[in-house]
């Protein structure tokens, strides 16, 4: 394991390096630091560049040996933007770190390539802007204030599994960063769009509070702040003004951003050339394929019956996933114009409906009759509303939810549900 740091001899690359530096030391890791340089710059005297090249890496690594660090020196030859990438790969690196380049421009220029680097590295990018508060960090004097750029993607969760190491080397002080669309919000969640989005926004937030900071929440340490912010326009630069406000020494991002919770599409690219703090992207891997994913924790289950016989047999199969401590939502859904008397005995279905003997196991039963004409939108929008960690329902039914596997629901539930589903056949008897 190491970390690398590239390297081209600015004030910016030696604010990163020092970082760099400090973090190996911590972690006992060995520091390499890399020069790029393209092989048409060493066409003409290569030799005496090659070792005036050599001796400032040279120096660069006596400057930070004094901080504890196993500093180590590669000279690349190399042009290719995966250059750096299979180094990493090469030393197991554990983290790349980037300072400021030589000449950056504001709005175009270094971020471009840098984007790039990110987009080929399986390892995460820091970029650093100002070593300061990572000293201050690192020698304990106060947190690492870190906003986390927040939606239901691979992306954030890959990001909020690589601050468990980062925290490993001194306290955070963690902040959850949500833009959101209201229109997109609205159909997401079943509401009606007001004339007036402030009427809605109030609704909204209450909603996205609770999943951002059940997204963000990381094993150790307090609760993450939740800031979210109404988007017009491109959600980054939104998503850089949050950590701007709150001040964030560093804004980490996912690289693979979905529009579960908003769209955050491109927020890596534009995190690493707009953000004025420092900035990290993170990668998705196959955590799943290696065995390190970890167990979702099932709080919250959305079970669905059309109250007929075959639909009902999944009930029981649904209530024995639920945990101690956590809620199932026993649902049916009828036609909006459905009356108050039929709502009442719908409700009273339902609940005969509910296993015995659950008080042992602290399991939370709770009915509710939706209305909508189509069930499977209005499943998956109910899904939303509750924050459901699993959606449940029969492969087989009448009425709403008939043919459920094989038919028009099941597949239209499957393609607009943005939570998990799980069909659930009952044996054959």
């Amino acid at each position: 394991m190491a970390i690398v740091c590239a390297v081209d001899f600015s004030e910016g690359s030696r604010q990163a390096a020092r970082v760099a530096a400090l973090l190996a030391a911590r972690r006992s890791q060995p520091l390499w630091l890399v020069h790029q340089v393209h092989p048409d710059q060493l066409r003409v005297a290569a030799e005496p560049v090659r070792e005036g090249l050599q001796a400032l890496l040279r120096e660069e690594a006596a400057r930070l040996e004094p901080v504890g660090a196993r500093v180590r020196v590669l000279l690349l030859e190399n042009d290719s933007p995966r250059a750096l990438a299979n180094v990493c790969a090469a030393h197991e690196a554990r983290l790349l770190v980037v300072g400021s380049p030589r000449g950056e421009e504001a709005a175009l220029g270094s971020g471009v390539s840098l984007e790039r680097i990110a987009r080929n590295c399986a390892v995460p990018l820091l970029r650093v802007r100002d070593a300061a508060p990572f000293e201050a960090w690192l020698s304990g004097k106060r947190p690492l204030r870190v906003m986390l750029g927040v939606d239901r993607s691979h992306g954030t969760e890959a990001a909020r599994r690589w601050l468990a190491e980062l925290r490993a080397a001194g306290p955070l002080e963690l902040l959850a960063g949500h833009v959101y669309y209201a229109f997109e919000q609205c159909r997401r969640l079943g509401l009606p769009t007001p004339m007036n989005l402030d009427e809605v926004a109030p609704r909204i937030e209450e909603v996205l509070h609770r999943e951002v900071a059940a997204l963000a929440a990381t094993e150790a340490g307090p609760a993450p702040r939740v800031h979210l912010r109404m988007a017009v326009g491109r959600a980054a630069d939104h998503l850089v003004d949050l950590a701007r406000e709150q001040e964030a020494d560093v804004l980490v991002v996912g690289t693979h951003p979905h529009t579960s919770l908003g769209n955050l599409a491109s927020v890596s690219h534009h995190a690493l050339r707009l953000a004025p703090m420092s900035a990290a992207v993170v990668p998705v891997n196959p955590a799943a394929s290696r065995g390190e994913a970890p167990i979702p924790q099932l709080r919250r289950l959305l079970v669905a019956t059309d109250l007929s016989p075959l639909a009902d047999e999944a009930i029981p199969f649904a209530f024995a996933l639920a945990p101690a401590g956590s809620e199932v939502h026993l649902v049916t859904v009828v036609p909006e114009r459905s009356g108050a008397d039929l709502h009442q005995d719908l409700k009273g279905r339902l609940l005969e409906r509910v296993p015995r003997g659950l008080e042992s196991r602290e399991v939370v039963t709770r009915v509710e009759v939706l209305h909508g004409e189509d069930v499977a939108l209005t499943l998956a929008q109910a899904a939303e509303r509750l924050d459901a960690d699993l959606l449940c329902l029969g492969s087989r039914g009448h009425g709403g939810l008939k043919e459920a596997l094989l038919g028009s629901v099941a597949r239209q539930l499957l393609s607009q549900s943005r939570r998990p589903v799980l069909v659930l056949r009952p044996p054959v008897r």
